[in-house]
């Protein structure tokens, strides 16, 4: 009797542990909440896909319930991407949401999204339940654009173990001009090259996409506002590819092996930048040796700020700069190493603070070393007048003087 007892207990909790409970989703009729009723999408280039959104959607209710269906307005032929709870698609039906929980919604935009100059491209998300219909819009401006596209690969040698650079790069026409009617996007190094000039119009938008930048080659021009008739209330400027209103200000976005702006060496290699804004970049400017006797860099109206090392790198160059002001940078404002630099009625303002600091905000240095120790003087002449010099450090101009070379720095 007492196994018979045994065997029935152990058939009974043999049959109990194989069932499985079920929840049901009666919910019908219901109120969601959303996090938004809105999605504001972050402005993208016609062509290029947006970064992705959550919207997350809320059964407040104490019943499960089940949306019968999710879907764009648009249906497919909506530029916009969503994803419910892992499932994509344009319509997605019976997405099961427990009482007091939520699931989450993930949209973009199609890089097959178009426009004509600047549009604003609209769709709604709806969401069904019985006879229950809500929406939530969804918005993204799109512009059109002008595209910089690398055809090149240079491949720089390294010694080993370290592997070869790779810089993608395409060549511009020899005398391009870029206006204002539509934003530049650069991929890569666009390169101006040698006998060849870039002119840049007033109020002319250039974009980088990460690790790109311009390079003037050697006896290559670089004008930016030649006749200087643009304001810096309406600026060229050079900045990042990404548009998100929280990347507005985020630090080295673009700049690559190179540098942002590359000013390459040689006799008659000019760049001049006039009411121009930089900003966003790792080193912003970086200008090389100047072989001839008037400069190879000149600033006007420039506002270079906001860059993760330099934002104007002299290695023996040239610059000559009115009405300039570099701001935050993570390393130096300006770093000379040699070369002849006068500025006028310029502030160099470092109040970096996205991360520590390893300079200041002026760096001037009249030689440098080589890997095994061995000292090179490089004669530098820098004038400073009417300008402001300051930051957040106690001191904030660095000096490296060699005795034996020509340092000629006076404020």
């Amino acid at each position: 009797m007492r196994k018979a007892f045994l065997f029935v207990l152990l058939l009974t909790l043999i049959l109990a542990g194989g069932c499985r409970r079920t929840i049901d989703f009666p919910g019908t009729n219901l109120t969601l909440d959303f996090s938004q009723d809105t999605i504001y999408l972050d402005t993208v280039f016609s062509g290029v896909g947006s970064s992705t959104r959550t919207l997350k959607v809320y059964n407040t209710s104490n019943e499960n319930m089940t949306i019968d269906r999710v879907y764009l307005a648009r249906g497919e032929e909506s530029f916009y991407r969503m994803n419910v709870n892992g499932e994509s698609g344009k319509t997605i039906e019976d997405i099961e949401i427990l009482a007091g929980d939520s699931a989450y919604v993930f949209l973009e935009i199609s890089p097959d999204a178009a426009g004509q100059s600047e549009l604003v491209y609209e769709d709604s998300l709806f969401f069904e339940n019985g006879s229950m219909r809500q929406k939530v819009l969804l918005v993204t401006a799109i512009w059109d654009a002008i595209y910089h596209f690398p055809t090149n690969v240079l491949t720089i040698d390294r010694p080993a173990p370290l592997p070869p650079l790779k810089l993608a790069y395409s060549v511009l026409s020899p005398n391009e001009r870029w206006d204002n009617t539509k934003p530049h996007v650069v991929y890569g190094y666009a390169v101006i090259d040698s006998a060849h000039s870039l002119t840049i119009e007033p109020g002319t938008q250039v974009h980088f996409h990460a690790r790109s930048g311009l390079w003037v080659y050697r006896d290559g021009t670089l004008e930016v506002d030649p006749l200087s008739s643009g304001t810096m209330s309406d600026p060229v400027v050079f900045q990042g590819d990404r548009l998100e209103p929280s990347y507005e200000w985020v630090p080295g976005q673009w700049g690559g092996i190179l540098g942002g702006v590359f000013v390459m060496s040689g006799e008659h290699t000019r760049a001049s930048l006039h009411n121009i804004l930089i900003k966003n970049a790792t080193t912003a400017i970086r200008a090389d040796s100047a072989w001839g006797n008037s400069p190879n860099l000149e600033l006007h109206n420039a506002l270079i700020t906001h860059n993760s090392r330099v934002s104007l790198y002299g290695g023996f160059a040239s610059v000559q700069g009115t009405n300039v002001a570099i701001g935050p940078s993570g390393v130096y404002g300006l770093y000379g190493l040699g070369g002849s630099y006068r500025f006028d009625h310029s502030t160099f303002m470092n109040s970096w603070s996205f991360s520590s600091r390893g300079g200041t905000a002026v760096g001037l240095v009249n030689f440098f070393e080589d890997a095994v120790g061995r000292r090179y003087n490089r004669a530098i002449q820098a004038h400073f007048t009417n300008s402001f010099i300051g930051g957040s450090l106690p001191n904030e101009v660095a000096l490296g003087i060699e005795s034996s070379g020509i340092f000629d720095v006076q404020f």
